[in-house]
């Protein structure tokens, strides 16, 4: 008698889903980075500023702050990445919704007048947004 054995089924995750679930992990160590390094550097701007306590005082609150909004985004965005390479559909509208929001501060930054450095970044998400939005193999996958 033949033995059975019952296979997990996985969904089959588009690669072009996984290509930005790298993205994601990429943008991830970036922001921990970044956060660390900005939680760093209100400790060295405090002992810098001593001179003058108020700006030492504000400038480490801004750092701090800084510091802890990035380590959040990234913490996010590992999980973002991890939810698309596994093709979790939560995952998927947290990346539609973040491509949108910087599809907008892009286009806001390229009113001021940053044009060249933001039109990657609008092209790239407005890229994005469209395929996880409207991809057959994506909206299967994701089902």
């Amino acid at each position: 008698m033949e033995e059975i054995i019952a296979e997990k089924t996985e969904k089959s995750v588009p690669g072009w889903v996984k290509t930005i679930s790298i993205l994601y992990y990429i943008g991830s160590a970036l922001g921990i980075i970044g956060g660390l390094l900005f939680l760093l550097g209100a400790g060295l701007f405090d002992s810098i500023a001593e001179q003058i306590p108020l700006i030492g005082v504000l400038g480490s609150i801004i750092f701090i702050i800084a510091g802890i909004v990035m380590l959040v985004f990234g913490i996010l965005g590992f999980f973002i990445g991890r939810g698309l390479w596994k093709g979790k559909k939560w995952a998927r509208i947290f990346a539609i919704i973040l491509s949108i929001l910087g599809i907008l501060i892009g286009v806001y930054s390229m009113v001021q007048g940053s044009i060249i450095s933001n039109l990657f970044g609008v092209v790239l998400n407005f890229i994005i947004s469209l395929y996880l939005l409207f991809s057959n193999k994506v909206k299967e996958a994701f089902g």
